[in-house]
């Protein structure tokens, strides 16, 4: 089986980008197939879990400032992409979901 880093130097190869320690948004939006939009998005939604370290939100990226130029470095990619892509992430329950319901099963607003 092939590895998440194996399969992101892939995605790479396929935008017709060099290996590199980080990214610019636009060659982020190329890899990832995303608009500018969402890539603002992604990147000023993220916020740190402090339980976890990781990020609160599974579709959200890390990003940093360099000389007035965001950047996303190559290991938060991958993480991204293994985040996004797990069993987990697409069948689990949403925790923010059972808020919605009172103990009797029944919908808490109305």
């Amino acid at each position: 089986m092939e590895s998440w880093n194996e399969k992101f130097d892939s995605m790479l190869k396929i935008a017709g980008l060099p290996k590199r320690a980080s990214f610019r948004p636009g060659e982020v939006c190329s890899i990832l197939g995303i608009a500018d939009r969402t890539f603002w998005r992604y990147t000023e939604t993220f916020e740190r879990d402090p339980d976890t370290g990781g990020p609160r939100h599974p579709a959200t990226l890390d990003s940093y400032l360099l000389r007035r130029e965001r950047r996303v470095l190559y290991d938060e990619l991958v993480s991204f992409i293994a985040r996004n892509n797990t069993w987990e992430r697409r069948n689990a329950e949403d925790p923010r979901q059972m808020m919605l319901f009172d103990n009797e099963g029944k919908i808490a607003f109305s």
